[in-house]
């Protein structure tokens, strides 16, 4: 998880995104910045499975130019900037687990390694089903 949260970083470093670590209350919420292009990140989040994937979703806001500030939060994720994000994130992900050539063999099992939350089953299993000559 540590290598995964480390290149989600770097990339948002490469992309001109800057980023800051806190640990606050377990449910302070990792947000971005669109003016500033910056994201904040709580590593005490109360789910730590879901870190590296909320880092991708507010990298998805800010590469996806959404206005104002964003806000995470794993229960109520609605509307299209937040689908565009939450897509944004599994992709990443994904493209993370192909260039370590971690071995992948189907949907619930790479939600379940690298936390991606229930809500995106049928978008993962998509993802899967398009990708399918990259799998293992």
């Amino acid at each position: 998880m540590n290598d995964l949260i480390m290149y989600l970083l770097n990339f948002a470093l490469d992309n001109g995104i800057a980023w800051a670590i806190k640990q606050e209350d377990p449910y302070f919420p990792p947000m971005s910045f669109h003016k500033s292009r910056k994201l904040i990140v709580n590593m005490n989040w109360h789910n730590k499975w879901e870190i590296p994937f909320m880092i991708g979703h507010e990298i998805g806001h800010l590469m996806n130019d959404d206005p104002g500030i964003s806000y995470y939060n794993s229960a109520t994720v609605r509307g299209s900037a937040e689908r565009e994000a939450d897509l944004y994130s599994l992709n990443l992900i994904f493209d993370y687990a192909m260039a370590r050539c971690e071995p992948v063999y189907e949907p619930i099992e790479f939600m379940q390694q690298y936390g991606i939350p229930e809500r995106m089953l049928n978008d993962t299993v998509k993802l899967f089903r398009d990708n399918d000559d990259l799998l293992f």
